[in-house]
């Protein structure tokens, strides 16, 4: 991780490259350790929710969940804000500008994860905008009002989890909720930002290399979330102060990094992405 917060200062400050001398972190494309640092996250930030900060927290919710379930800039473009998502015209729209940017090889869909179909032998726009995100848009308004309430993201996360598309390990889950939070439907604060936080694929894999076990190793989420704060509770022992603030959300994103950083140097696999400088 300081590794990693390192490349970004001295790309950010016109350092020249190479910025680190490790060669996994040099050739493959890892995140930064503050996802807020990532482009796409940046994109969404100044383009997508920030515009849209005075609109309705269900709506802003919802639109989390959309940007997130496709996950590239390039589609949230094409698509734009949505405010009438309830209406059987506007999901045929952008399911139809989905096909066509699929059809021509335009972006759609990140790769920076895999979003599956279920089991449903149906295109991949369609599974995500009629089964996934309708459903979600119903229930949109609920989970915003519980958001103000309850100021617990874990409550809202656990009703989320409900809902198809939503649930297993809860990546997606975490992944809009956490955008969420930086965007206001959280009106009433948080209390348990730094308590609770879903425990992704990756990160599952990353402890159990941490604590030497299987990288299959099957526990309890709570058991994962136990030694995800232990290690978050050490973070004055290892972090330097004058980096960035660190969230327990960060150690959770990190820990998948970690996972994909070992299995190049074990041998095990390789990252999706190559890093590709664009200076």
């Amino acid at each position: 991780m300081k590794e990693r917060e390192s490349i970004r200062f001295l790309k950010e400050a016109g350092s020249p490259w190479p910025w680190t001398q490790d060669e996994i972190l040099r050739t493959y494309k890892f995140t930064n350790v503050k996802r807020e640092h990532d482009r796409t996250t940046r994109w969404m930030r100044d383009n997508w929710t920030k515009p849209n900060a005075n609109r309705h927290s269900a709506e802003i919710l919802f639109n989390c969940a959309l940007f997130r379930y496709f996950g590239t800039t390039e589609f949230a473009q094409a698509i734009g804000w949505q405010t009438e998502f309830g209406s059987a015209a506007v999901r045929s729209d952008i399911k139809q500008i989905a096909r066509e940017r699929l059809s021509s090889k335009q972006r759609v869909f990140t790769g920076a994860y895999v979003i599956t179909n279920q089991g449903l032998s149906l295109p991949k726009e369609e599974v995500v905008v009629d089964y996934f995100l309708q459903p979600f848009w119903g229930a949109s308004d609920r989970l915003s009002v519980m958001a103000a309430e309850t100021k617990s993201w874990r409550a809202v996360a656990s009703e989320m989890r409900r809902l198809q598309g939503f649930g297993g390990s809860g990546f997606m889950t975490k992944e809009i909720l956490q955008d969420a939070l930086n965007s206001g439907v959280f009106k009433n604060g948080c209390d348990d930002r730094n308590t609770y936080c879903p425990v992704g694929p990756g990160a599952r894999r990353g402890l159990n290399r941490v604590f030497d076990r299987e990288i299959k190793h099957q526990q309890t989420e709570e058991k994962f979330l136990e030694e995800m704060i232990m290690l978050f509770s050490q973070r004055a022992d290892f972090w330097p102060k004058d980096y960035v603030k660190l969230e327990l959300h960060d150690i959770q994103f990190q820990l998948c990094e970690y996972d994909k950083k070992e299995r190049v140097r074990l041998g095990q696999g390789r990252p999706r992405s190559k890093y590709r400088r664009t200076e």
